[in-house]
């Protein structure tokens, strides 16, 4: 370091101390302002590249701060789902008693229908589950989210980050997309002697294929439609013995053929009407394609009063309405079991299992789901006090060691200060040499 002595002109020496002194205050200036703030840099000057680190480690602390609340507010909607579900599950399990119940020849037929008819009541409320199971307005478990749409949740920082769910099936009961309660079982094509009609009172009947049949007097009628294609399938009426019945193709010729023959355009789902004569007519609709069926249906006739059958078979289900009529899962209405036996409910029993089952495997979805974000929960909150802990060594103050090296320059100021003190009074031994 420069020092002469001799040279009064310059206090090299003095200088030398005021110079030392303005780095002992900038240093302490450096201490005293982390020991007011907390903050290891206050400025970008302090450590640019720390800076640029911490920076990052911010976003990247209080993403994860964001993403616990999205976990948090995600389980909470699954929960709202699970709540649904299972009170849909508990529903079907008491409609599976029900069913059970009807399975028994202690029940009448009058206590079967109220059977039906509080199955019925129970499946609105299904329904009314399904509607009001909703998530800031939006449905959780009618089909939104099954298969064309997801669910996703913003469970990490960065983005793609997510957990998604799908395959929340819609659950309405009385929907055919739904758990269609109203099927009893899913074949393809009606087996012989299955009665899936129902009788309909006045309808509209259109002006079909008519044929007629003369001298149709009072009394009990089977009506059937059976076949397999264009050719082979007919109409025929029976007597109350079971006897096939002659129809006219036109009322002139008299009697004929015992049976009708349906066309090709018939068993197409074209609706086909049949007049017997005497107000007794018939519909056949929706046949579709289907073969090797067996319609029949059993009419108490009255001659010159109209009755009114029809048959409508889209290869749906046979079912019970809830006013005592059977139809297919085609013809509307709140509908049930295939009929008031015993094995009718029974066989109802057995498909309300499958629907339990689909029930159950949306709570266990929802379930493993609710348990993975638990996880995933951990694994983020254990990031972020990490993250914090990195961010907080480059940003942070260790206020220890500030004030250890803040008492060092307060020290180191008062020294210098004397120093500097001396040092402007040292040039004055120059004095002697004029004496």
């Amino acid at each position: 370091m420069a020092s002469d002595l001799t040279r009064i002109a310059g206090n090299i020496g003095a200088m030398n101390s005021l110079w030392s002194l303005s780095n002992i205050n900038k240093q302490l200036s450096v201490h005293q302002s982390r020991l007011a703030s907390g903050k290891r840099i206050n400025t970008a000057a302090d450590d640019p590249a720390g800076l640029t680190i911490a920076t990052k480690m911010r976003a990247q602390s209080e993403g994860l701060g964001v993403a616990l609340g999205n976990i948090s507010d995600a389980k909470n909607l699954l929960a709202v789902a699970e709540s649904g579900i299972g009170r849909i599950n508990d529903i079907l399990i008491e409609m599976r008693n029900k069913a059970q119940a009807g399975a028994s020849d202690t029940m009448g037929s009058a206590e079967r229908a109220a059977l039906v008819q509080q199955m019925s009541a129970y499946a609105a409320q299904v329904d009314d589950i399904v509607t009001q199971t909703k998530w800031n307005g939006e449905k959780l478990i009618d089909g939104t989210y099954d298969t064309a749409k997801s669910l996703t949740f913003q469970t990490g920082a960065d983005q793609g980050d997510t957990t998604s769910l799908s395959g929340l099936k819609k659950l309405s009961a009385t929907a055919a997309d739904g758990l269609a309660l109203a099927k009893v079982s899913g074949a393809a094509s009606v087996t012989e002697g299955q009665d899936i009609a129902g009788l309909i009172s006045s309808p509209v009947v259109g002006a079909g294929d008519n044929a007629n049949i003369e001298n149709l007097s009072t009394g009990t009628y089977t009506v059937r439609v059976s076949g397999a294609t264009a050719g082979s399938a007919k109409i025929e009426l029976l007597d109350s013995n079971g006897n096939a019945m002659l129809i006219s193709n036109t009322p002139a010729t008299g009697l004929g053929d015992a049976t009708k023959a349906l066309t090709a355009q018939d068993l197409d789902g074209a609706t086909t009407d049949v007049d017997f004569g005497n107000g007794l007519k018939v519909t056949i609709a929706n046949l579709n394609g289907q073969t090797n069926f067996d319609l029949s249906a059993t009419v108490n006739y009255t001659a010159g009063n109209q009755t009114v059958l029809q048959f409508n078979h889209d290869g749906a289900d046979r079912r019970l309405n809830s006013d005592g009529t059977t139809s297919t899962s085609s013809d509307g209405g709140t509908t049930w079991v295939a009929g008031t036996a015993s094995e009718d409910f029974s066989a109802y029993m057995d498909y309300i299992n499958t629907k339990l089952t689909t029930v159950t495997e949306q709570l266990s979805k929802v379930g493993s789901l609710t348990g993975r974000l638990t996880f995933k929960e951990d694994q983020v909150s254990a990031a972020k006090i990490n993250v914090e802990g990195a961010y907080n060594r480059i940003m942070n103050a260790d206020m220890a060691e500030e004030q250890v090296n803040a008492s060092k320059y307060q020290i180191l100021q008062q020294t210098a200060t004397a120093m500097l003190a001396q040092a402007n009074s040292a040039p004055q031994f120059i004095l002697s040499l004029f004496r």
